[in-house]
């Protein structure tokens, strides 16, 4: 050994056997690549685009601006214009988002050219974007029906506005239970809306490189199918109102009880108290005036002509669209005679002398008064008829228009 180390020769190093890798092992490792996730669990990264479901975070900020839109106290139109896709498309999409979290073939299980592998056809948890969107109208309408029928059965009216805030709440649980098994769908089967796709739609037919007969039927297009979803919301939005008009009556009976009908024969130095109902139907609010007036009446041989006329009373209010007043008013005469009370409405002010000419609603009743002069069978009286007519507006009533008109009596 010294010899040896003295002629510079070493001791040979042992060597190690050689390592053979196997054609399995080889093959297992080229199919099963090691690959990071995304995920920002993982490296502490803020959120991007490429993690978190922008579509379930635009779906929660549109309810809230719906929310918004109705707690402010919206117009009727734009109020039902942000109820549509909350009605129609945003249940359906956030259930398709909690049932179809995947979007493309596996990974790593890429079939052939022309063939189609059966594992790919059988898995129907991936779902592309425009079957999302079919699904997502579909669903909905399915949906909302259900609600109503599910909120029927408690005690909460559906239709009385408990639908729309059932909705918010199954849409946001639904955008969260959406996005929760979203994240924990690998990253390369996880769905993500194609916003790079959509852009690229939106800006192809600005491409300078696009044909131009192309660019201009695309722009073509693309503004008759805006074109037609503004007009179809206008529709919906300002649907034709119907008649507007509004209803004048007079009663008997109180304002808590009003009947229509059962005039008084002859009213007598005690008086007479008659409710006059207005209704507003004019689909905006309005002031209106009403002017009674009684006309002394005398008859002749063929017809009965007015020879007197004395106005009672004139009185304003003012009313909401949808709106009913009841207001008493009491007749109180001290002349006798046949008499003719009229009663005119007007929209606004009413001139200085009513008549059923000018005024927009006109009704009468014809009665006998039976005061401490002239005669109640219809002779006349020297000088102007003294009658008089009181409102007391403390007894008058304000409520909503029922569905049924007052209590109609057999006798008229």
């Amino acid at each position: 050994m010294a010899a040896a180390a003295m002629l510079g020769i070493t001791k040979p190093t042992a060597l190690r056997p050689p390592v053979h890798v196997s054609d399995s092992y080889r093959v297992a490792t080229a199919r099963c690549p090691v690959t990071l996730s995304d995920s920002n669990d993982a490296d502490g990264r803020l959120p991007t685009a490429e993690t978190v479901p922008i579509d379930m975070v635009a779906v929660v900020l549109v309810v809230a601006a719906i929310v918004g839109l109705y707690a402010v106290g919206a117009g009727r139109p734009v109020r039902f214009l942000v109820a549509v896709p909350l009605l129609f498309f945003l249940p359906g999409y956030v259930l398709v988002g909690v049932l179809f979290p995947r979007s493309g073939p596996p990974s790593g299980r890429v079939p052939a050219a022309g063939a189609q592998s059966t594992s790919t056809v059988g898995d129907r948890s991936q779902v592309g974007l425009t079957e999302r969107l079919a699904l997502s109208v579909g669903l909905s309408v399915a949906l909302v029906p259900l609600f109503g029928i599910g909120l029927e059965l408690l005690p909460v009216a559906a239709f009385d506005g408990a639908i729309l805030p059932a909705l918010v709440v199954f849409v946001l649980v639904g955008a969260v239970v959406a996005s929760v098994r979203r994240l924990r769908t690998p990253a390369v089967d996880r769905f993500r809306f194609p916003i790079d796709s959509i852009h690229g739609a939106i800006t192809a037919p600005f491409d300078p490189e696009m044909a131009r007969g192309e660019r201009l039927a695309t722009i073509a297009l693309a503004v008759a199918l805006l074109v037609a979803v503004v007009a179809t919301g206008y529709v919906f939005a300002v649907p034709p109102s119907g008649e507007s008009f509004t209803d004048l009556r007079v009663m008997t009976g109180s304002p808590a009880d009003p009947t229509l009908g059962e005039y008084p024969e002859e009213i007598t130095t005690d008086g007479a108290e008659l409710v006059v109902g207005i209704d507003n139907r004019e689909g905006r609010q309005q002031t209106y005036t009403i002017v009674v007036t009684a006309d002394q009446l005398i008859e002749r041989t063929e017809s009965v002509r007015p020879i007197e006329s004395t106005e009672l009373l004139r009185f304003e209010t003012s009313l909401d669209d949808g709106q009913r007043r009841l207001q008493p008013m009491t007749i109180t005469p001290d002349t006798g005679g046949e008499y003719r009370i009229s009663y005119y409405l007007y929209r606004g002010v009413a001139p200085d002398e009513a008549g059923p000419e000018s005024a927009d609603r006109h009704v009468h009743f014809t009665t006998r008064m039976v005061g401490d002069g002239g005669s109640p069978d219809g002779e006349p009286i020297d000088g102007e008829p003294d009658l008089d007519g009181t409102v007391d507006t403390d007894r008058g009533r304000t409520e909503p228009i029922p569905e049924q008109p007052p209590s109609l009596t057999a006798d008229r």
